[in-house]
C-alpha cells in the first residue's frame, strides 16, 4: 500500500516538473511566449510609469535614488578618509626613517673617524637599506596623494549629485502636488444627469402642450357665432342706452 503512495507521489512530482519545462518552454522559447513577456513588461512599465505620475509614487521612487546615491557617498567617503589616513600614516614612516637615515650617516661617519671599515660597512648597509625604503614609500605617497586628489573630487560630485537629487524631488513633489490640487479643484462646469434631463424635458414638453391647449381654446371661444352674437347685442343695448341719456339730457336743455 505505501510502495503506490510512493509511487503515485513520485508520478505527480514527475509530471509538475514535465509541466514546468513545458511551461518554460513555451515562455522563453516560442513567438507567443515572447508576446506573452513583452505584454507582462510592457504592463508592469505601464503600472510603474502611472505609478510615478503621483506624488506617493515619485517619492517612494526618488527616495530610492537618493539611498542609492547616499550609499555611494558613504562609501567614496568611507575610502577617501582610508586614503588620508594612509598618507598620514606613511608620512610618519618617512619622518622616522629620515630621523634614523641621519643617525646612520653620524655612526658611518664615527666609524671612519675611527678607521673601523667593518662598522662604517655595517652602517653603509644599513643606510642603503633605509633609503631603499624611503624610496619606495615616497613613491606610494606621490601616487596615493594623486589617487587622494581624484577621490576627493569624485566625492564631491556625489555630494553635489546627492543635494541636486534631494532638491529635484522636493521640486518633483511639489510639481505633482500642485497639479494634483489643481486638477480637483478646477472650475466645475454645470453637469447634469441624463434621467433628471429626460424628466425635464417631459415636464416642458407638457407645460408647452397646455399652453397651446390653452391658446387654441380662447381662440375657439374668441371666433364662436354665439360669442360674437352676445358681443353684438350688448353693444346694440350700450349704444340704445347711451342715445336714450343724450335725449334726455337733450329735453332736460330745453
Amino acid at each position: 500500500m505505501r510502495e503506490g503512495i510512493d509511487m503515485n507521489t513520485s508520478a505527480v512530482a514527475v509530471l509538475a516538473i514535465i509541466v514546468l519545462c513545458v511551461g518554460l518552454v513555451l515562455l522563453f522559447g516560442t513567438k507567443s511566449g515572447k508576446r506573452v513577456r513583452l505584454r507582462a513588461s510592457g504592463t508592469a512599465d505601464e503600472i510603474i510609469a502611472k505609478d510615478a505620475s503621483t506624488p506617493e509614487g515619485a517619492k517612494a521612487y526618488y527616495n530610492v535614488a537618493i539611498e542609492k546615491k547616499n550609499n555611494d557617498v558613504i562609501q567614496a567617503r568611507t575610502v577617501y578618509s582610508q586614503m588620508l589616513g594612509k598618507i598620514s600614516n606613511f608620512d610618519d614612516q618617512l619622518r622616522s626613517l629620515k630621523k634614523d637615515a641621519m643617525r646612520v650617516k653620524l655612526d658611518i661617519q664615527s666609524c671612519i673617524d675611527k678607521n673601523d671599515d667593518d662598522g662604517a660597512r655595517i652602517y653603509l648597509k644599513k643606510q642603503q637599506d633605509i633609503e631603499e625604503k624611503m624610496e619606495i614609500i615616497k613613491n606610494a605617497l606621490e601616487e596615493l596623494k594623486e589617487n587622494a586628489s581624484l577621490q576627493k573630487e569624485t566625492l564631491e560630485t556625489l555630494e553635489t549629485e546627492l543635494e541636486d537629487l534631494k532638491a529635484e524631488k522636493d521640486n518633483a513633489v511639489l510639481t505633482l502636488e500642485t497639479a494634483q490640487v489643481t486638477k480637483s479643484l478646477q472650475a466645475t462646469v454645470g453637469s447634469s444627469n441624463k434621467e433628471e434631463d429626460k424628466m425635464l424635458e417631459k415636464v416642458r414638453d407638457g407645460i408647452k402642450k397646455q399652453k397651446e391647449e390653452a391658446d387654441g381654446t380662447k381662440i375657439a371661444y374668441e371666433n364662436s357665432t354665439s360669442v360674437q352674437q352676445q358681443r353684438l347685442d350688448k353693444k346694440m343695448k350700450d349704444d340704445e342706452i347711451e342715445k336714450k341719456l343724450r335725449d334726455l339730457k337733450a329735453k332736460k336743455g330745453k
